[in-house]
């Protein structure tokens, strides 16, 4: 009996870490979404309101509109990932002096707290004394500095690039292994055939490491959905609400204006949001792969 039990003792831990900070916030904020609580209220007390706080969510235009600058941020940022991944994943599985440096150099961004990065590229973005504006003036590229954090024009990339910048390694490093599993036989019969590096690439390596992109577009993605913390250092969400996603929204109205009940309702539909994508990537897998 104790033998049929260990795998469960074993388990016991990590499920109950699971249910105290997975299961119990998620079900007490879905509670909270069907409820009127304020804590700014000095009689702040918790009544049952239905869906009236999602109709409220549903008619607030700064939410649409955080819903749209998510959308753009989350696109923006895949985009630019995905471009710079298969890039940077091809060039580390090749064979050259020096590979395992460049590899452990690709990982470094990943590795630096979001915090920090975001911190050192608002320093780097800032108007007057930024190394951006300086190398772009010293190039001719532009004439005078441009105000990168604080302009409607501009904010909405510097944040994007920074967290292409950030996020990158971990797609890189996916699709790499995926890489490594491709034989290099199918490489050898391609080059008998007069195949040129175009048409392998597109008829043998991209093919193959598909599911491995996908897999790391999931993981990509949920990261740059829930990381908030490159956005909110380095713009607050501003200028304005120029980049204001809605988890930021979400988090503001938890945490700064203290309102529970429309705070729980932004977080479900949050999830269900990203359960909605994670489903179509998961179905777009499974139409390609069945």
């Amino acid at each position: 009996m104790r033998y049929r039990a260990l795998p469960y003792m074993l388990l016991l831990p990590v499920f109950t870490m699971i249910i105290l900070i997975v299961f119990i916030p998620l079900v007490t904020t879905i509670i909270y979404s069907f409820q009127s609580y304020r804590l700014t209220d000095p009689d702040a007390q918790s009544t049952f309101v239905g869906l009236d706080n999602y109709w409220t969510i549903l008619q607030d235009g700064r939410f649409i509109s955080s819903l749209v600058t998510g959308f753009i941020y989350i696109a923006g940022s895949v985009i630019g990932m995905l471009i710079l991944g298969l890039l940077t994943a091809q060039l580390a599985n090749q064979a050259f002096k020096g590979r395992s440096l460049f590899r452990a150099s690709i990982l470094l961004p990943w590795a630096v707290a979001p915090v920090v990065a975001a911190q050192a590229w608002k320093f780097m973005f800032e108007t007057d004394f930024g190394i951006v504006n300086y190398i772009l003036e010293k190039m001719g590229l532009i004439e005078r500095s441009i105000p990168w954090l604080v302009s409607t024009d501009h904010a909405m990339f510097s944040v994007i690039l920074t967290n292409i910048w950030k996020t990158t390694p971990l797609l890189t490093l996916i699709i790499v292994s995926g890489l490594q599993t491709i034989s290099r036989e199918l490489y050898e019969s391609a080059d008998i055939d007069g195949a040129g590096a175009l048409k392998k690439y597109y008829y043998i390596t991209f093919p193959l490491i598909r599911p491995f992109v996908a897999m790391g577009l999931i993981f990509t993605t949920l990261q740059t959905i829930n990381v908030i913390d490159i956005v909110y250092v380095m713009t607050g969400g501003g200028p304005g609400e120029a980049t204001e996603i809605f988890t930021l929204y979400n988090y503001k109205v938890f945490f700064q204006y203290l309102d529970f009940g429309l705070g729980g309702a932004m977080a479900v539909l949050g999830v269900v949001l990203v359960g909605i994508l994670i489903f179509l990537y998961a179905r777009s897998m499974n139409k390609q792969y069945s």
